[in-house]
């Protein structure tokens, strides 16, 4: 059963737009990273640090101290938080503020046209991204700098909640792991790490791939880490795959389109072949989390128009259709309402 609302919480979802901006404003202005350098700093001493004037840095101070982002002590003196300092702070191994560099320059902008993309179906708030294709992710491809805030987000995605998915998976007991919609190679490349008796490849776009092969260069792990160009609702699978990981990859379509893909993927696996999906799980009771609840209406109104944090029952009954024998849920441990589905053909 859900929380019903009380009035603070009324205010709060209110006042979301102003509360995201003031904490984007805390990044882009480097408010976190001259807390952790010089820890409690006055109003005038971070108004000259920040280069602004005083009546704005008060402003700005205000809202990240009453959304508790910075403390303030009766003196007057502020200091981060400590989730503010893990998180939000350049350099520091939970470093997630590219995630909110994707909020604010495309999550932000297209949510404007939510309500007609209610109605209407379909992804309304995508008009805001210069292009004619029908996904943003085709669209991004016309705008570099979009581009690169999408992937260092996604980048940044995966360091947070994948660095936990090669030991909450068994992977060893494959031979090749394809990571389809792999992206930069954050993800093939720490399996590999990992796992030093695997290879892995990473299955995405040509320019994404390219991407990647710099990256896997840069890391020294090209005998083991490889690209594989190519649309994976299309063109062969690579050679010898056995083991098929979808990293919040099927959050993008709809069942209807993730069953004609996990179709595909079942006639590519061997007998005992595995088919990984990793991503924030959904309730089957559609009651929540908080996580997929909010995160969902990006999907619809500005990604592809059909997608959204689907529930565990929706993926396992699309594997079951499709023919895989066996799926386990792996639940445990995991960060951000991310779970792992294992379907076994």
């Amino acid at each position: 059963m859900t929380n019903e609302i009380d009035f603070e919480k009324l205010v709060l979802i209110a006042g979301g737009h102003s509360a995201f901006q003031l904490l984007w404003a805390g990044v882009e202005l480097g408010v976190y990273d001259h807390l952790a350098a010089r820890s409690g700093m006055n109003l005038d001493e971070l108004a000259e640090a920040l280069q602004l004037a005083r009546q704005p840095a008060r402003i700005l101070m205000l809202g990240l101290t009453a959304l508790g982002l910075v403390m303030r002590d009766p003196e007057g003196h502020y200091r981060n938080a400590a989730l503010t300092d893990a998180r939000l702070v350049k350099g520091r191994a939970g470093y997630a503020a590219p995630i909110l560099g994707w909020q604010a320059h495309i999550v932000y902008p297209g949510m404007q046209d939510l309500v007609a993309s209610l109605k209407q179906n379909r992804n309304v708030g995508l008009e805001r991204f210069a292009g004619t294709e029908p996904t943003l992710y085709q669209r991004l491809t016309h705008d570099q700098p979009l581009q690169t805030v999408f992937q260092d987000a996604m980048s940044a995605l995966s360091r947070q909640s994948n660095a936990f998915l090669p030991a909450a998976m068994d992977f060893g007991k494959y031979q090749v792991v394809v990571d389809a919609g792999g992206g930069d190679g954050t993800n093939a490349m720490a399996i590999a790490r990992h796992y030093s008796s695997i290879k892995t490849c990473v299955f995405d776009s040509a320019s994404v791939c390219e991407h990647a092969r710099q990256n896997i260069g840069q890391a020294g792990m090209t005998e083991r880490v490889s690209t594989w160009p190519g649309n994976f609702f299309q063109d062969p699978f690579p050679p010898g795959t056995d083991c098929v990981l979808y990293c919040h990859i099927l959050t993008i379509w709809s069942m209807d389109h993730n069953r004609l893909l996990l179709k595909r993927t079942f006639d590519a696996l061997p007998r005992g072949g595995a088919v990984v999906i990793f991503n924030m799980m959904g309730a089957d009771d559609d009651s929540g989390p908080l996580s997929t609840a909010l995160g969902s209406p990006y999907f619809l109104a500005i990604a592809t128009g059909e997608g959204m944090l689907h529930p565990w029952k929706d993926y396992e009954a699309a594997l079951k259709e499709v023919g895989f024998e066996q799926t386990v849920r792996l639940d445990q441990g995991l960060p951000l309402d991310h779970g792992i589905l294992v379907g076994i053909k």
